[in-house]
């Protein structure tokens, strides 16, 4: 069965999907949230960059998020994003050239990064390593191209931990549990710190931080998530009717509430 066109589990391989440009509007609309601003200043933050610094965005997606290490990095620092998606690069390059920015996109693969050894001051990944098929290769992918001493700093989220308000709880556990199935790696964000310690670095930070989801939010990440788990047989017709009847009810009574549990974890690289 054909997966469905607007399905956020695909990020791994969008200009494979029928609607590539679905995952760069995503973006857009993610990038432009309150909670998601929140969350790229403390990355970068955690970063700790001096002027005239090399940092790498790994999983770059269109962009906006590399452009803002602009400033961290300054005018002699160099900028570059990585993905593994086309489509995603070709609007980052655009965006870059319009406003005339000093920031370089490469199309690679995460668990396969074109870089020497130790050639970047600090690495980031925001909600990228959930995507990957190896999400501790390409953490060690990032720990080799940095260099000693350097911060890498990923954000990712936890898929069992949304927050969803409605009267149901058998219901909200039941969509919970089959859109975390639909994951590659729905644990990913738990499962951070020790990915981090196994990766050897040091002086560990771990934050976690809930982001509230407005409505239409909400339903864009999960509409198509939890019609593949519908297809697969996991919810059926009357599970979603229910589901969705009742958080627009909410909606119009303006009181609708869900929020998503990620975490920011940090290590340095041993000098």
């Amino acid at each position: 069965m054909q997966k469905p066109v607007n399905d956020v589990s695909q990020f791994h391989a969008v200009d494979q999907t029928t609607n590539p440009t679905f995952f760069s509007q995503f973006m857009d609309t993610s990038h432009a949230l309150h909670a998601t601003r929140l969350y790229q200043q403390e990355m970068i933050a955690r970063l700790a960059l001096a002027a005239g610094t090399t940092v790498l965005d790994v999983g770059c997606g269109t962009g906006q998020d590399t452009q803002e290490l602009i400033p961290a990095a300054g005018p002699h620092g160099r900028v570059v994003g990585i993905d593994n998606s086309e489509t995603m690069l070709q609007v980052a390059r655009a965006r870059a050239e319009q406003a005339q920015l000093p920031v370089e996109y490469v199309r690679a693969d995460a668990t396969q990064l074109p870089f020497e050894d130790a050639s970047f001051d600090g690495c980031r990944a925001s909600r990228v390593l959930s995507h990957l098929s190896e999400p501790a290769l390409g953490l060690a992918e990032m720990v080799r191209v940095a260099r000693p001493g350097a911060q890498i700093v990923v954000a990712d989220g936890d898929m069992e931990l949304i927050i969803v308000d409605i009267a149901d709880r058998h219901l909200v556990r039941k969509i919970v549990h089959a859109a975390c199935e639909q994951m590659q790696h729905p644990w990913l964000g738990r499962q951070l710190p020790r990915l981090f310690q196994e990766a050897g670095l040091h002086n560990i930070r771990i934050d976690g931080r809930m982001m509230q989801l407005d409505y239409t939010f909400f339903q864009l990440v999960f509409r198509g998530l939890l019609q593949r788990a519908q297809d697969s047989g996991s919810l059926s017709t009357d599970d979603l009717t229910r589901f969705w009847s009742a958080l627009k009810q909410a909606e119009e009574e303006q009181h609708f509430f869900a929020g998503a549990v990620g975490f920011i974890v940090s290590g340095q690289k041993p000098f």
